[in-house]
This record gives C-alpha cells, sequence and structure tokens, in this order.
C-alpha cells in the first residue's frame, strides 16, 4: 500500500460513534514520538467486500485508539487519511509499548469476515509543529510517514533517534533488531531503521521497501518537500502510462525537486534502477550522451558514437531515466530520448525542461504553481528554519499569503523570500516586494548557479530566446493580468515583431515557460507570471521603447471600452461584461497612463465608456476614483464632459456616494442643457431626479424629472435611456408605496425592457414586483420575484441592485418564520458588503438584521448594530433608510426599557418617513409609539394611535401592518375588558397571518399567548371560539371596520 491512500468508500463514517478525540489543548509540543500506522494492502480488501471492510476498519479504529489512549497517547482530531492512525506521545518509551500492544492484539481479534488486517507501525522522534493548534505538520511528522512507507504488515519499525531514547526502557521481553542504515523516500539523509520485536510478534519479513533495494542515484534532498501530494499521485499514474514524460514550469516552479520526488516514489517499478543526469552543467551538445553513460557507469569506447553505446547497453533495461535542467540542450536530449525509446522498449525518461523537447510520444506535464495554503506551509516551513518559532498567524499570516500570492507561488521566490525573514518582518518583504530581483537573493550556494537568486533563475530563460522572442515578451509586459492573441498583435508589433509572426512567437515563449497559456478561456488568454513580467518590464524600460508600446496598450484597451459600451445594454451583453471584466487590470493600468501622462481626453472617454460596467459589475469604488481623476482636468464644456459628469453621478448614486452624487448630477444636467445635448440631459435628468428624492426629500419633483428623462428617452429612440428612466420612475413610486401608480409604469418599464433585451433591467422589473407583493403581504410571489432577480443580477457577474435583493429576501424569510435561514443569508452578506463597500445592499440589511435580533430576543445587539448605522446614514440623506433605521432602533430602545430613548428615534423616523410620504414607514413609527403609549399607560393615547396606523396601511393595502395593527387593538381591547371585541380582532389577525404565512416574532408569543388566554377565560370556550370565528369571516376591510366601529361602541358605552 501507498504511503498515503484516498480514503475508501465507507472508510470515514466507520470510524466509532463513540470516539472522542483529545481538545487541541492537550496535544503535546515540543520534542514527541509520532506513532503512524496503516493498514497492509486495504485497497485490495475494500475492492472485495465494503461491507465487511467497513466494519473491520471500525474495529481497527478502536484497538488502536484504545491501545494509543491506555499508554498516555493522544490522536490530533481527524489527522491521518484513509485508514491510517496518528498517535502521538510524550514519551517515546510509551509509544512503543502503544505499538506493541497493539500489534499482539490485531492476530487475536475476531475479523469480520474472517480477514485479518496486518497494519504496520513506524515511531520516530522529534521536534513538532502543531499548525493552528491541532493538526501537525512539519519534518519530524512527515519523516515518520516515509518510515512507515518502508515496512510491511505486522511490522513496527523505530527510526534511530526513537531507537536511541528507548534503548533501555523497552517493554518486557521486547528487543530491537538493526536492520542498518536506509534511504528513504523524502530523499533526505539515511535513516538508520531498528525493528521491534517480541515473542508474540511475527519476526521475519522480507527487506524493507527503502530506496536501498533499487539502484539509484537520486540526490539527497536536505529540505522537506512542501505541499505536492496531488502532484505526486497524478505524475505516479502519468509515469506508468507514458515512456517520455516532460516537466515543464517557469524558472523557480519547482520541476527539479518534483521530479526527484517522482522518481523515488516509482523507484519499486524499475527492477534496473532510476538514474538522475544533471544536464545544467553541460555545456556542449556533444556531451549529453556521454552524461547519460556516466550515470550509468558505461565505459567510452573510441570511435563508436556514445549513443549506440547506451541504445545497445539499455536495450533490455527497464529504469527510469531522469534528465534534469534540458531547456539549454534541447536537440541533442530530444535526438538521444528518441533513440533510447526505440531501442529499449522497457526504458522509461522523466526530462525537466522549460520547453518540451517535441519527441514523437512525449506527454507535456506542466508543472503548476503552488496552491496558497502550500505556498504559505513552505513559507513558514522554510522561516522557521532561519527564525526558530516562526508561524504565519495573524497579521504575520496575512503578509505571508499576501506575498505568496504576489510571488505566484513559485516555490524558489517562497523559498528565497522565507530566507529574509531572518532581518526582516513578512510585513517589510510584502511592501519590499516591487524589487524583487534585488530583495530575492541569496539563495543556496549547494545549488546550481541560475538557482541562486530569482533574477538569474529568469535571465537563464531569457538568454536562451532570440530578438524576435526578446522583444515581443519585453513588449508583453505591459499587459496586467492577462491578455489576448488579437491584443498582443495591436500591441507588441514592430521592428523585430512582425504582426503575422506573433502566434508563432508566442508559442515559442509559452512551450519556453516564459507565458501561461489558459487553453480553457473562450477567448484564448495567455498571461506572464508576475516575476517574468517584472524581470520583462526591465528590460522593456532599457529598450527605449516603454512610451510608445505603453500609449498602444492603452489605445488598445480605449477602443475595446467604446467598443462595449453600446453592446452593454442588449442582449448579449453579458458577454461583454465578461470580456471587460476579464481584462479589468489591463483597464486599470490603462487608466494609470492616461492620468500619468496627462491624456485627459482618452481618459474622459475610458471612465464614460465603463459607466455601466462599473454599476453592473460593482466596481463602484474604482470608478468613483476614476471619475474623480478625470474629470479634475476641466476643458470647458463639451458633449464628452456633459456625458462623464453623468457618469460619474450615475457611479455615484449606485456606489452610495451621496456627496459625489450632489455634486455631479446637477454639473452633469447643467452642462448638458447649456450645450443642447438631449441625450446627455436625458441621463442626467434621472441621476438628477433621484438625488432631489434622496437628498432634497422631494419626491415628486424628483419624479418629474424622471418622467421627463422618459420622454426624451422615448423621442430619441434611446431605449436604454427610457428604461433607466422607467426604472427610477418606479422607485419614486415604490417609496410613496404607490401601487396605483407604479401598475402602469412597470407595465411600460417591462416591455421596453424585454424589447431590449436587458436583462439588469428585467432583474429590477423582478425585483420590483417582488417589493410590491412583500409590502402587501404576498410573501409566495414576492420570494419567488426576488429569487428571479437574484438570479439575473448573479448570472450578470454581481450587479450593484442585488445586494438590496438579498436584503429583502432575508426579510421575507424572517417575516414567514424562517429566521435561521434569514440569519444565513443577512449575517454573510453584511461581511460581504462590508468588505466590498456595497452601499446599496447594507442600508437594508442591517435593519433586517437588527430586526430579527429584536424579534430573537437580542435588542441589545440590535440596538448597537443600528445605532452607529443611522448616524452613518442621517448625513447623506436616504430618508427611506433613515427612517427604516430610525424605527428599528426605536424598536430597540422600547424593548431594552429605554422609552425617552425610544420616543425620540421614533419621532424622528416618523418625520423622514412623512417628508417623502412614505406610508409602510410612517405607520411603522406610529405602531411603534402606540406600543410606547401603551407601556406608558396611556392606553387612550396609545388606541389613537394604533388606529392611525392601521388606517394609514389599510388605506395602501399593507396588510403585513394590518395583522399587526389588529393584534395590537386587539391587546388593548382585553386591557379594557373588551373580550368579545378582543376574540373578533385576534381571529381577524390570525386569519389574515395564515393566508400571508406571516409568523409572530418569538419576542411577542410570550404576551400574544397571555392575552388570548385571558380573554378565553374571560368570555368562556363557547363564546370565544364564536367570537373568534366571527372574527376570522371578515373581510381586511371588513375587519377594519369593524376595529373602528367596535372602538367608537366602547367609547360610547365608556
Amino acid at each position: 500500500m501507498s504511503e498515503q491512500i484516498d480514503a475508501h468508500p465507507g472508510s470515514p463514517s466507520s470510524r466509532p460513534a463513540h470516539e472522542t478525540f483529545p481538545s487541541s489543548s492537550r496535544l503535546p509540543s515540543g520534542v514527541v514520538t509520532f506513532l503512524l500506522s496503516d493498514v497492509e494492502g486495504s485497497t485490495r480488501l475494500w475492492e472485495g467486500d465494503e461491507g465487511t471492510m467497513g466494519a473491520a476498519i471500525a474495529r481497527h479504529y478502536e484497538l488502536l485508539d484504545a491501545a494509543i489512549t491506555l499508554h498516555g497517547g493522544v490522536r490530533p482530531v481527524e489527522q491521518g487519511e484513509g485508514d491510517s492512525v496518528v498517535g502521538v506521545f510524550a514519551q517515546p518509551s510509551d509509544a512503543i509499548a502503544a505499538a506493541l500492544h497493539a500489534q499482539r492484539t490485531f492476530p487475536h481479534e475476531p475479523w469480520p469476515g474472517g480477514q485479518v488486517l496486518r497494519i504496520r507501525i513506524a515511531l520516530h522522534t522529534g521536534e513538532a509543529q502543531l499548525r493552528g493548534n491541532d493538526y501537525y505538520v512539519g519534518r519530524t511528522v512527515i519523516r515518520c510517514a516515509r518510515l512507515r512507507a518502508v515496512a510491511h504488515g505486522g511490522q513496527t519499525v523505530l527510526s534511530g533517534a526513537t531507537r536511541d531514547l528507548v534503548a533501555d526502557r523497552l517493554p518486557d521481553d521486547a528487543d530491537l533488531r538493526d536492520l542498518g542504515s536506509h534511504r528513504l523516500k523524502d530523499l533526505g539523509a539515511p535513516e538508520r531503521v531498528w525493528q521491534l520485536c517480541h515473542p508474540d510478534l511475527a519476526d521475519e519479513f522480507p527487506p524493507l521497501r527503502s530506496l536501498n533495494a533499487f539502484a539509484n542515484n537520486l540526490p539527497t534532498q536536505l529540505t522537506s518537500f512542501v505541499g505536492r501530494d496531488a502532484e505526486l499521485a497524478e505524475l505516479r499514474t502519468v509515469l506508468e502510462a507514458d515512456r517520455l514524460v516532460t516537466l515543464t514550469g517557469a524558472g523557480g516552479s519547482g520541476k527539479t525537486r518534483l521530479a526527484v520526488h517522482a522518481a523515488a516514489d516509482v523507484a519499486d517499478r524499475h527492477p534496473d534502477g532510476v538514474r538522475w543526469v544533471e544536464l545544467a552543467p553541460v555545456s556542449s551538445p556533444d556531451a549529453v550522451p556521454y552524461a547519460v553513460a556516466r550515470t550509468f557507469g558505461f565505459v567510452e569506447e573510441e570511435d563508436r558514437p556514445p549513443t549506440q553505446t547506451l541504445c545497445e547497453q539499455l536495450a533490455a533495461s527497464d529504469a527510469l531515466v531522469v534528465l534534469d535542467n534540458a531547456e539549454h540542450v534541447l536537440e541533442p536530449c530530444a535526438q538521444l530520448t528518441q533513440a533510447l525509446l526505440g531501442a529499449a522498449p522497457k526504458l522509461r525518461i522523466l526530462v525537466t525542461s522549460r520547453e518540451p523537447l517535441g519527441v514523437p510520444g512525449e506527454l507535456t506535464w506542466r508543472v503548476p504553481s503552488l496552491n496558497d495554503a502550500a505556498a504559505t506551509r513552505l513559507f513558514s516551513e522554510r522561516a522557521s528554519r532561519v527564525r526558530p518559532g516562526f508561524q504565519a498567524e495573524g497579521s504575520e499570516g496575512a503578509a505571508v499569503a499576501q506575498i505568496c500570492r504576489r510571488l505566484d507561488g513559485l516555490p524558489l521566490a517562497i523559498e528565497l523570500a522565507a530566507a529574509r525573514v531572518r532581518m526582516m518582518p513578512p510585513a517589510r518583504i510584502a511592501a519590499a516586494l516591487d524589487d524583487r530581483f534585488r530583495l530575492l537573493t541569496g539563495g543556496s550556494r549547494t545549488v546550481l548557479p541560475h538557482q541562486q537568486t530569482l533574477e538569474t533563475s529568469v535571465a537563464w530563460s531569457h538568454d536562451l530566446l532570440d530578438d524576435s522572442e526578446r522583444a515581443l515578451l519585453r513588449r508583453l509586459s505591459v499587459f496586467a493580468g492577462g491578455f489576448t492573441l488579437d491584443a498582443a498583435e495591436h500591441v507588441c508589433t514592430g521592428d523585430v515583431v512582425d504582426r503575422y509572426a506573433v502566434l508563432d512567437l508566442l508559442t515559442h515563449l509559452v512551450d519556453k515557460s516564459l507565458v501561461q497559456a489558459d487553453v480553457d478561456d473562450p477567448e484564448g488568454r495567455y498571461r506572464l507570471l508576475e516575476t517574468i513580467r517584472f524581470f520583462a518590464g526591465a528590460r522593456l524600460a532599457e529598450s527605449g521603447e516603454s512610451d510608445r508600446i505603453r500609449e498602444r496598450h492603452r489605445d488598445f484597451f480605449l477602443a475595446l471600452a467604446e467598443r462595449a459600451e453600446p453592446e452593454l445594454v442588449k442582449a448579449d451583453g453579458l458577454a461583454w461584461l465578461d470580456r471587460l471584466q476579464r481584462d479589468w487590470d489591463n483597464l486599470s493600468a490603462a487608466a494609470d497612463w492616461c492620468e500619468s501622462t496627462a491624456a485627459h481626453g482618452p481618459f474622459l472617454r475610458l471612465v464614460t465608456a465603463l459607466t455601466l460596467f462599473f454599476e453592473l459589475r460593482s466596481h463602484l469604488a474604482a470608478g468613483g476614483r476614476w471619475f474623480a481623476r478625470a474629470l479634475s482636468h476641466d476643458d470647458g464644456p463639451s458633449a464628452l464632459r456633459a456625458r462623464a459628469l453623468w457618469g460619474a453621478s450615475h457611479v455615484a448614486l449606485y456606489g452610495g456616494d451621496m456627496e459625489a452624487l450632489g455634486r455631479y448630477a446637477p454639473a452633469a444636467l447643467a452642462m448638458a442643457e447649456e450645450i443642447g445635448d438631449e441625450a446627455a440631459t436625458c441621463r442626467a435628468l434621472n441621476t438628477n431626479g433621484l438625488a432631489a428624492m434622496w437628498l432634497g426629500h422631494e419626491v415628486e419633483g424628483g419624479r418629474a424629472a424622471m418622467v421627463r428623462s422618459a420622454a426624451l428617452g422615448r423621442k430619441l429612440k434611446d431605449n436604454w435611456a427610457l428604461c433607466d428612466g422607467l426604472k427610477l420612475t418606479t422607485v419614486s413610486w415604490m417609496i410613496q408605496d404607490d401601487f396605483e401608480g407604479l401598475s402602469p409604469v412597470l407595465a411600460e418599464f417591462k416591455a421596453v425592457s424585454e424589447a431590449l433585451g436587458n436583462r439588469f433591467f428585467m432583474a429590477w422589473y423582478y425585483t420590483t414586483v417582488g417589493w410590491a407583493a412583500m409590502h402587501q403581504g404576498d410573501f409566495t410571489l414576492a420570494e419567488q420575484e426576488m429569487e428571479l432577480a437574484l438570479a439575473e443580477d448573479k448570472d450578470l457577474g454581481g450587479a450593484a441592485t442585488s445586494g438590496f435583493v438579498v436584503a429583502q429576501l432575508g426579510e421575507i424569510e424572517a417575516q414567514t418564520g424562517r429566521y435561521d435561514a434569514a440569519e444565513s443569508r443577512l449575517v454573510p452578506f453584511l461581511e460581504k458588503a462590508a468588505a466590498t463597500g456595497d452601499f446599496l445592499g447594507a442600508p437594508w440589511g442591517v435593519p433586517a438584521l437588527a430586526r430579527l435580533l429584536i424579534g430573537r430576543e437580542a435588542p441589545a445587539d440590535a440596538r448597537d448594530m443600528i445605532a452607529g448605522f443611522v448616524d452613518l446614514l442621517r448625513p447623506l440623506g436616504m430618508p427611506i433608510n433613515v427612517s427604516e433605521g430610525l424605527n428599528v432602533l426605536g424598536a430597540a430602545h422600547l424593548a431594552l426599557g429605554n422609552e425617552a430613548a425610544a420616543a425620540e428615534a421614533l419621532a424622528a423616523a416618523k418625520a423622514e418617513a412623512e417628508s417623502i410620504s412614505n406610508p409602510w414607514l410612517g405607520a411603522q413609527a406610529i405602531y411603534l409609539l402606540g406600543e410606547l403609549a401603551r407601556r406608558r399607560g396611556g392606553l387612550d393615547e396609545a388606541e389613537g394611535l394604533h388606529h392611525d396606523a392601521l388606517a394609514m396601511r389599510a388605506s395602501r393595502g399593507l396588510r403585513p401592518g394590518v395583522a399587526e395593527s389588529l393584534e395590537a387593538l386587539a391587546a388593548l381591547a382585553v386591557q379594557h375588558d373588551s373580550y368579545a371585541e378582543a376574540a373578533r380582532l385576534f381571529g381577524a389577525a390570525s386569519t389574515l397571518r395564515d393566508q400571508m404565512g406571516l409568523a409572530r416574532w418569538p419576542v411577542q408569543m410570550a404576551s400574544y399567548d397571555s392575552d388570548v388566554n385571558d380573554t378565553r377565560k374571560a368570555l368562556g370556550e363557547d363564546a370565544f371560539a364564536a367570537a373568534w370565528a366571527e372574527g376570522a369571516a371578515l373581510t381586511v376591510d371588513a375587519a377594519v371596520a369593524y376595529a373602528g366601529r367596535a372602538h367608537g361602541e366602547r367609547r360610547r358605552r365608556e
């Protein structure tokens, strides 16, 4: 069985249910002894009878757990893969006692199905490294795993370090047998291996499966091998299926290290051994065959070509030959490998090179960069060698992650950076990476010269290029984040680079591992690793052609943005959004170049063309900054500047920058009207209308501007502007919950949006329908429409309005009693909103979550959340959000018994709502003021306020609020001892809640149940049921009328 095996079907779940692992605080640290075990031949056993094997593995865990625990060991939480087990001991003598206990137990266990499980165990002692306090990493545990891999089932082996500590502390009748010095597959220094012997244990085993058993000259490795388990597993399969495999990759990507470990991994497949041939020192093509011959010990023969000798000598050989660093002698390597593979049918060859050999039958396997986790582990491992105790945690962990990302996960670069930890903290190293070639020097003196510094590693590849390849490479450095062939042809041609030769040259650079090709991208994109880009950029600066190439780069991406702009509003706009998103880094670089060269006109054109992209892909903060920079230079009124001012106001609107909206929107409209540009006027009217509503509380005036904008859109046959005007007009009606005014606008908006094929506008249509349905109590329809809107927004890649939709879905879940679902939606959404600056979603999401907290009896948390948020919103205008926030703040204070604070917040909420004629929030404030009055004992005042809230809600069809008000009036009727009235109102409210699926908040249940029970008790069961049924049978209008009539009759009686 291999050292690491995949988890078999059933194995994770077959761990015993009673098994309890120690807490992380109990895991020993410092010098410990590891016990690692696994089951010999488990793959074959699992393939036989999974059910029986599952039961056997479960029992195997129980036995090992008992042995480890009995002898004072612990098992790290879930450490171990497949059927392997890890035990950790503070005392090595306890570890050997546990191993003996387990090995004595296993042969006598009545295993399910009669199949005896045999385990192999390895013990090794050394310094333990904990990752996150609950998982061991580092050289000691890896060395123990490698030691386990050489053993056989039923055998227990010890390292020399463990043997020295237990030699005079062995269990009774136990002994140790010296098995000699062995090279393990980690390729570290040879290990003296000892076998645990005892009269109760099997004594005779085949030779250990170490590298000693196979002829090889694999170089010893002085450092641990980190983060390539998946790659090694894949290469084991590849090297079995293919006879010629070439590992390619950029300089420093770890080709050599991966190759030596891959060769060690498959050494047992090759009876004639593994031969390592280092080609870096070979400078003459003729010397390549001689270098290979020397590794086999073949004697040179005069007047006979060495290739012929090799072919004859290796004709029957089943060996693996590794040719390392072949890129500078590609042709002779290709000729030799082709000859050898033809002459020796069992021979296999593994090559490392920055470029494929180009031989028939060659499998090219590109070595990937380390993933983030592996890169961080590598940095930490190497840093701990120069600064003992170093751990990548907290702020240092964030800096290490940044370093590894900026170094593209290249092992050489990461190791060189980690070496600097001796003198610099990670944050300083990260800050210095812009000068990485000066920083990352001083590699090991024992490695090849071209691997000692980052710059020499890249220069080694660069020096192998011809003039045309070098010119293209340095020009490609102007691209940020990738490029297409078309972009390279437009930007990089001239002088020694012909446009029609770009594809061939680019192919050569890909083959030489200097350019990465993304074969899965629909456009066929390419990119340079940042390290190579830095190197190439320096060569571009030296060439004197930097300005010319950067200007071409700017012009290409300006043209792309302007070509995309009219397409973004059409049915296929998503494809153009994706294209712009893929080139976001290039667009940013073009903007920076415009600014640095004072190219004011191109800069304005670029940012204006990207206005809708900023909105639809939520690049609102960046868009705001770009507009501010581009507009800082004023060349006087022009159609371009008027349009740019509108773009800046549009981005400010969706980005929640109310101050910028108030500045740019009037300026855009004034300039557009001054120069008579109706298209710009049409757009500017919309942002001015929103500014009037949001900043000036002028809903009617804002709506008038939007209506005028829509009319201009119809006149100009500009369907996007028409849709935008209609969309914002719907907002004006939504603010006032005026569904009659909303309906005809919404119908036209849908028709034009569908004709345009604009998915963003259709998403807003679904959002508006959902909003109206929610406020009218049709939560099923509301959720369906909001989900449709969210699906459209997600397809668009995260439009600016998607946060609003998420907040409303959370509100719907909360209102319908799915409190956990609401919290699970709102909490991560708000965390993301805080990180990304989503100012359209957060003003709705924060009150929704705070209201949920109040409803779930956590008003102090709600108050703490909402108070600061209201203070943040107030200076920005946004009356609808301020009013809602104040309502929630008032409710929190009310629940906490802070009556004065509640009164102040609710009065302010009511004033804000009235300033924009919003009945939903106005009625909510009045309702809460009624509850405050009731708490203070002012029952008449409370009843008057609740009737006002009910009337306002009923007049606009706000059924959730109607139900809430009916129940509040029922509770007041109880306090007035008017129990029949209370029962009817409770019945009406209950029916209405049932029809809507509207839940009561948990915080309301105690008082509600108490009032209902008091009513039942006072009336008696029959009278109560009759009165409840009478109320339940009422329509909404009839229930509202009854509430008013009953109140009047009671007042007259009083």
